[in-house]
């Protein structure tokens, strides 16, 4: 049993938290705002310095690229070029000339204890990455051969030579160190595009000893993570402790030049600020704590008085004379218990009402309603008694709903009883065992407390029935259609066969009959009656009532299709052209359904040829794939389908055409083969067809099956 808590306690204790978090929570915003100001102040130096180091380095950069366009242009006729290049530039150590095979042919020094002509330079990178296939290359820090400092090379073709600028890093050095924290140690460092670390006025050790920092927290929480003049936190390399920093790139290096500042000095900068805000908070929290005391003891006592009063009202003395209380609230929740008894007798008279009602409304529906939980039925309506053919709730009530449930659809049903649903079909079973088709809808509801499934029922039979009677009409609609295509197929070979049979009995009787003729008649005799046998079994196929879905291809089962309506079409002069799928697509469905949607629409396209006098009668047929569908386009030029009733042409029973031609119900019956039997959809729009220099208006209709049928 939970532990009950006193109401006084609860206020007192949220006055005090609440005002001492506020108070607390300003603290701290204000620490965080003073934090972030000194840091935006710092992000704002570190950038304006990266800027003016990044300058003088470009600077640098720039000057030795311009030094070896002069040397490019004057050394060939002067020679003195290197020497007088190296005595008056502070920044170059050596320069050197390599022919093609990376031999020294030329150099000039300030020291040349270590560099000779002859030597072979063919292995080192700043030769070997510009000898094929570059103009230029800036070397990464090494230590020079000519004095072991640490140096970068700038190497450039020369004709058939190579130049190599050697750079001394020393005015650069001098620059940078001029940039120093306030604890005395200096804010810059230099990488190069791999890490190792160029210049570092605080550890020249860490140069000289070639230190690759690409692993470290500089690189992992900043260089690698950050973008440029964006600041992080990390770890120092050669200053122990959190860094603040940031960085920039130098595109010709790939240089990394990195400016910090510790992050433990900026911290303590803003320590005596800190402690002064939380004393101020702490002063605050006290005054706090004593307001809200004060306040509560107030609150309370009007509380005690509201408690003795309501407590009276409830054993009944609602003649008792309240006094007015200290707040205009509690005044107003007093008035309110007076009118409570009265609303309370209403109310009881409303729901009782209410409850009828329901009940009228539940009888009174044209839909069986089945009241359930947890798949026991609750409650039936008349209708319910009705349709079930029973004469009491009885036969109903604390039954399972699934007793009354073709076992096919139990587990659609057993999905769909947890949730609200949308229409679907499922066959049931009457209390004398018959079966029958209906179609429920479900939906949560709140009943006496608990959450109960209403469950509408109707039922469909007789609507299933009208369906078949509109597919039978269907397929006998398209039957007399085939039989005039079958018409016009055989007119040619028995014509054929006839002439035959006359020819022979003509040479008979003039006794010019041989046996080789004989022969010759009877193969064409044959040949033609295998065609017509092999029409009738086309014709057969076509008619076919297995329900049974099989696999076929789409491409094989339209070319039949076409077959069939051969004749037809070339009696009307109707041109065919047919786009298929590269490759053979493996459909499963039904087949024979499929083909008659297709030649109802290829029927009525030919109507509409003759209905509007078209002269040069064209239909396309296109296969293709869009978005995981299986498409069949057939269009036409036969000059569309007028707008206001272009949305009505699936409908039963709607047609253009008179009586004679039609009944309406071939487009209807092809939408519910498609949409119902396989699933997919049929669409139909105008569209304007170019055929032979020539614009017309047609209909395009498009069947989509999904891909997940086929293969």
């Amino acid at each position: 049993m939970n532990k009950i808590k006193s109401l006084k306690r609860e206020i007192l204790q949220l006055l005090v938290l609440f005002s001492i978090s506020v108070i607390i929570i300003v603290g701290i915003l204000t620490i965080w705002k003073l934090y972030n100001s000194k840091v935006e102040i710092i992000n704002h130096n570190q950038n304006l310095i990266l800027k003016q180091v990044g300058k003088e380095v470009e600077q640098l950069l720039q000057d030795i690229e311009d030094i070896s366009v002069y040397i490019s242009k004057n050394y060939f006729n002067n020679h003195m070029v290197l020497k007088n290049l190296v005595e008056t530039n502070k920044n170059i150590s050596s320069i050197l000339v390599l022919d093609e095979k990376g031999i020294i042919e030329d150099f000039y020094a300030i020291s040349n204890l270590n560099i000779y002509k002859g030597f072979d330079y063919s292995n080192k990178n700043y030769f070997k990455k510009i000898k094929d296939h570059r103009k230029y290359y800036w070397s990464n820090v090494f230590l020079s051969s000519v004095d072991e400092e640490p140096t970068i090379s700038y190497s450039f073709k020369m004709n058939n030579k190579i130049g190599v600028i050697m750079i001394k890093l020393t005015e650069l050095s001098n620059f940078i160190q001029r940039f120093k924290n306030t604890d005395n140690s200096h804010m810059l460092r230099i990488f190069d595009e791999t890490g190792i670390m160029v210049l570092n006025p605080d550890s020249k050790q860490y140069v000289l000893q070639r230190f690759n920092a690409s692993s470290s927290s500089v690189y992992t929480d900043l260089i690698n993570k950050e973008k440029p003049f964006k600041q992080a936190i990390f770890t120092g390399v050669t200053k122990k402790g959190k860094q603040l920093g940031t960085y920039i790139k130098v595109k010709k290096t790939g240089w990394s030049i990195l400016v910090r500042q510790s992050h433990d000095d900026i911290l303590k900068s803003l320590s005596s600020i800190i402690v002064s805000i939380v004393l101020v908070v702490l002063f605050f929290s006290i005054i706090a704590i004593f307001l809200a005391i004060r306040i509560s003891q107030k609150i309370f006592t009007a509380f005690d008085n509201l408690q003795l009063i309501t407590s009276r009202i409830s054993d009944g003395n609602y003649n008792l004379k309240v006094e007015e209380l200290h707040y205009e609230e509690l005044n107003n929740l007093l008035e309110s218990f007076n009118k409570m008894q009265i609303e309370i007798d209403k109310r009881e008279d409303n729901l009782e009402k209410s409850l009828s009602s329901f009940k009228g409304l539940f009888n009174s529906t044209m839909e069986s309603i089945i009241l359930s939980k947890d798949g026991k039925i609750l409650d039936i309506n008349d209708v319910s008694l009705k349709l079930f053919q029973s004469r009491s709730k009885k036969e109903f009530i604390n039954k399972s709903l699934f007793d009354f449930i073709d076992e096919n659809y139990h587990k659609i049903v057993k999905s769909n009883l947890i949730k609200n649903t949308d229409p679907y079909e499922v066959e049931l079973i009457k209390l004398n065992g018959k079966r029958f088709q209906a179609l429920v809808q479900g939906k949560i509801l709140e009943f006496e407390g608990e959450d109960v499934r209403l469950t509408a029922v109707i039922d469909i039979t007789e609507l299933k029935q009208k369906d078949q009677l509109l597919f039978q009409q269907s397929k006998m609609a398209s039957m007399g259609e085939m039989i005039g295509n079958i018409a016009h197929q055989w007119r040619q070979p028995l014509n054929t066969i006839s002439t035959c049979a006359s020819g022979i009995k003509f040479e008979k009787e003039f006794g010019v009959l041989n046996n080789d003729r004989v022969a010759d008649t009877m193969d064409i005799i044959v040949e033609n009656t295998q065609f017509l046998s092999k029409t009738i079994d086309d014709f057969r196929n076509f008619f076919k009532s297995d329900k049974k879905t099989e696999r076929f291809i789409t491409r094989l089962i339209i070319k039949r299709a076409l077959k069939l309506l051969d004749a037809s079409l070339k009696n009307h002069e109707i041109e065919l052209f047919e786009n298929y799928l590269e490759e053979e697509l493996l459909y499963e469905g039904l087949s024979n359904e499929f083909i008659q949607v297709f030649v109802n629409i290829i029927n009525n396209s030919k109507d509409a040829f003759i209905a509007n006098n078209v002269e040069h009668k064209v239909i396309y047929i296109n296969e293709s794939i869009e978005a995981n569908n299986y498409v069949l386009e057939i269009k036409d030029n036969a000059g569309g389908i007028p707008e206001n009733i272009i949305d009505k042409i699936f409908e039963p029973y709607f047609t253009t055409k008179h009586k004679a031609q039609g009944t309406g119900i071939g487009l209807y019956m092809s939408h519910q083969i498609i949409a119902d039997h396989m699933h997919g959809n049929i669409k139909a729009e105008n569209i304007n067809i170019n055929y032979d220099n020539k614009h017309y208006k047609g209909a395009s209709f498009k069947i989509l099956l999904p891909l997940n049928n086929s293969t």
